[in-house]
């Protein structure tokens, strides 16, 4: 039997004054520990023409770490255009298609970090142009001088699958964003808050599997098992849809 495709856009960088794509292969590894087969997308000029036959028999959709999301996708207020970073127009478009085409067929979604804020976006959410400023709030939602030791608690609600899959209700997260979930899409419910109240975990009640973590599972090591039981339930319901 043939493994079960996992669309996921690859990320833009320059090496040598070139540009490459890339995807962390702590999510590739998983993908392929779960028996999925990775069909990584490239952000390349000319890929939207692509699009088409890469969607053809995917069976689930990772969406992963990039630059800020162009305000011009959702309800904009003058702050998400004064703080807003570097941004990839084309990676936008190109998640955003394959996050409409993903929904219209029901096939799992999982959206980490900026992941989870373009779903929560397309879904007709919005967002923080720059969390710590817009807030002002004390709690780091990034901290460059500790980048990958640094965690901030996380309250999670009772009930809900992110308590199942952690068996707790709360938990130290790492943080490496800027942006974050303003207004929640309607068809979604909290998960997860930050002690600031930002969203930090979100999910589809009526779907089978479309999640959304601010937060990366994959680079978290203080609970492999938790961690492990996000992606392993991700990659059962991407199994169901193989006929």
């Amino acid at each position: 039997m043939k493994h079960p495709r996992v669309l996921v856009v690859t990320r833009r960088t320059t090496r040598k004054n070139k540009y490459i794509d890339y995807v962390g292969e702590y999510h590739l590894a998983l993908l392929m520990r779960l028996g999925i087969l990775p069909m990584m997308v490239p952000v390349a000029e000319g890929a939207s023409s692509y699009l088409s036959d890469y969607m053809s028999n995917m069976k689930g959709l990772l969406l992963v770490e990039g630059e800020d999301i162009e305000p011009e996708h959702y309800e904009a207020r003058p702050e998400n255009l004064k703080y807003v970073e570097k941004t990839h127009p084309l990676k936008d478009k190109m998640e955003i298609r394959l996050i409409r085409h993903a929904l219209r067929l029901k096939l799992p979604i999982l959206g980490i970090c900026r992941g989870s804020q373009l779903l929560n976006v397309v879904c007709g959410g919005t967002l923080y142009g720059d969390v710590q400023k817009e807030k002002k709030t004390r709690l780091k939602h990034i901290n460059f001088a500790h980048y990958d030791t640094y965690r901030h608690p996380i309250s999670i609600a009772g009930g809900s699958p992110l308590e199942t899959w952690y068996q707790r209700r709360t938990l130290q997260v790492n943080s490496y964003h800027h942006q974050g979930i303003r207004d929640l899409a309607r068809r979604f419910m909290p998960m997860a808050y930050a002690q600031d109240g930002l969203v930090e975990a979100f999910y589809d009640p009526k779907a089978k599997f479309v999640v959304g973590l601010q937060f990366h599972p994959e680079r978290m090591l203080e609970d492999p098992a938790g961690n492990w039981r996000i992606w392993k339930t991700f990659g059962s319901a991407v199994r169901r849809q193989v006929k």
